[in-house]
């Protein structure tokens, strides 16, 4: 017998125009309960409330989206469906012959923040009610996205009453969860605000998290400065794979703060790149601790570099402390020697950081630009700072900066 051929599909949007926000949030909230298992006729289902035997079954009735377009007609429901593929929030991919829906970039973008807004309503009700997490049975398979979204509301709200709802939920996840967990424990409790700080070099399982924080910052801040094509632009730039190849060739690092990435920077050789802060961690110092430990990194590698024999000099997990202007014990030898040398580091600053670099004690060498698409400019600034030497003020370029 020949292979069997897949079962066609064709969009109708029935003249369907446009979607309310809360009508695309909803969509993406009953498609979640059937990515890359169900397909478009069950999403309609669920939307409509529908009484059927096998949604019955796989208990698709507890879904927030249920009957959430129960006066409407299957054949409506199915035109805001289609329009949602049409519109690039959801995607068909064949599993056999069967055409599921999956969540574009774009969609699951929007259905993250839905789901991890739901997900935390719960763990705060079963909190309060003094409920163990095991009652919340969504928390068995949770993607690690939305969970670790969810624990930073609670890190966020500085309510201490999720403190022994999360003692006793911590011993049963895995490691990084419980790291988390522990995290924001610990944040709850701090008195004093003071947080630990730890600089690691990312690993591939890292690669989500750090495009994610890329995109947040690139869409909150780039549109204060430039084009919203310019931030189309940053983003591509930055891509997941572009991201998870530097992070396989160990340029990438990462600004944990209990528990909590709060900043990322790339190094390539004297090269600094890809520095970027959490909307709301900036303002902290974190953006400095994160530059600072790479330029500590560019003086330690060429003085590993130049002598292998030397004496060896912390070059993972800083703490707090070894992050600040002092990196580590001021009368060492190596420190002495590093520190003597003159090295330059480079880098391309876009104009919301130029102010920040300056700061830091870079001066601009020169002025760029990159021309987009639809005639949008790219501007920036090639920084440089001469590392163990007092720089000097001004642009080479204009010296009016």
């Amino acid at each position: 017998m020949g292979r069997r051929q897949q079962v066609p599909y064709s969009l109708n949007t029935g003249g369907i125009t446009g979607l309310s926000e809360q009508d695309i949030q909803m969509i993406l909230r009953g498609a979640d309960e059937l990515i890359a298992t169900g397909g478009r006729s069950m999403l309609a289902k669920i939307l409509k409330g529908s009484k059927d035997k096998k949604l019955l079954e796989l208990h698709l009735d507890d879904c927030p989206a249920y009957g959430y377009f129960s006066s409407h007609t299957l054949e409506e429901i199915s035109f805001r469906v289609d329009w949602m593929i049409q519109k690039d929030y959801l995607d068909i991919e064949y599993e056999g012959r069967l055409p599921m829906l999956i969540f574009t970039e774009k969609g699951w973008k929007i259905e993250k923040e839905t789901y991890t807004e739901e997900i935390y309503g719960k763990l705060h009700q079963a909190a309060m009610e003094k409920r163990s997490a095991k009652t919340i049975p969504e928390l068995e398979q949770i993607n690690r996205e939305v969970l670790f979204g969810a624990l930073e509301k609670i890190r966020a709200s500085r309510n201490l009453a999720f403190v022994p709802f999360l003692e006793e939920w911590k011993p049963g996840e895995v490691r990084k969860v419980r790291e988390r967990i522990g995290g924001v424990i610990r944040s709850l409790k701090s008195l004093d605000g003071e947080e630990p700080l730890s600089c690691k070099k990312a690993a591939l399982n890292d690669t989500g998290e750090i495009t994610a924080l890329i995109e947040k910052t690139v869409r909150k801040i780039y549109p204060r400065y430039y084009p919203e094509i310019v931030a189309d632009f940053f983003c591509m730039l930055h891509s997941k794979e572009r991201i998870r190849e530097d992070i396989q060739a160990g340029n990438v690092w990462k600004l944990v703060c209990d528990g909590r990435m709060v900043a990322t920077g790339s190094l390539t050789e004297n090269h600094i790149t890809r520095v970027y802060v959490l909307p709301e961690c900036q303002g902290k110092g974190y953006g400095r601790r994160m530059m600072e430990y790479l330029e500590w990194k560019v003086l330690e590698n060429r003085h590993f570099e130049e002598s292998r024999s030397e004496e060896s000099i912390p070059k993972e997990n800083f703490t707090k402390e070894n992050l600040l202007e002092k990196s580590i014990p001021e009368k060492s030898i190596s420190e002495k020697k590093l520190l003597a040398k003159q090295e330059t580091v480079v880098l391309d600053a876009s104009l919301p950081a130029c102010g920040f670099y300056e700061k830091m004690g870079y001066r601009t060498v020169r002025h760029e630009q990159m021309q987009l698409w639809n005639d949008a400019v790219l501007v920036y600034d090639v920084m440089e700072k001469q590392l163990g030497e007092k720089t000097k003020e001004g642009c080479q370029e204009c010296q009016k900066c």
